[in-house]
């Protein structure tokens, strides 16, 4: 039997097999890694949400430098910049032209919500940890002075 064995002690075809089970190990650990080359590294990033038809001075009550998070999942999405309104406009019938129009609702705004975050920038998408930002999607924000659903309606890269 020692025949077969490397200086006598070593079986040439065990050392080839550890070699072997040792490298599908450490292929299984590097495939089982988060795809980060396609990642630019975390960029700070600002993205506005629109939330329509809140009650007037609604703005007002959303607090400066408080935590954003998604009212869905209870992910951190960020922190308010800033936040501002514009006038809400609606349908509104017009019985003396016999038409619609687009007016100002009184008592109502549009609220714009400024956040502000660090994101990984990919090939596919803009994440804020898992979750992904989109212009157009409807988004469910939340802190602990406010909470409400809008859109986000832009999205900046510093």
């Amino acid at each position: 039997m020692r025949k077969y064995r490397l200086f006598g002690v070593l079986n040439p075809f065990d050392i080839l097999i550890s070699l072997a089970i040792i490298a599908l190990i450490w292929g299984m650990h590097l495939f089982s890694l988060p795809q980060q080359a396609v990642a630019d590294g975390g960029r700070l990033i600002r993205f506005t949400i629109e939330m329509p038809d809140r009650p007037e001075g609604f703005y007002q009550t959303i607090e400066v430098g408080a935590e954003v998070l998604d009212g869905v999942t209870g992910l951190r999405i960020g922190h308010v910049l800033y936040a501002y309104p514009l006038p809400f406009r609606d349908d509104v019938p017009d019985e003396g032209g016999n038409i619609v129009r687009r007016a100002v609702v009184p008592g109502r705004e549009f609220t714009y919500i400024v956040v502000e975050a660090w994101a990984n920038i990919t090939d596919y998408a803009t994440e804020i940890g898992q979750f992904h930002v989109r212009v157009n999607q409807p988004i469910f924000p939340r802190s602990r002075n406010f909470a409400g659903t809008g859109i986000v309606t832009g999205l900046e890269f510093q």
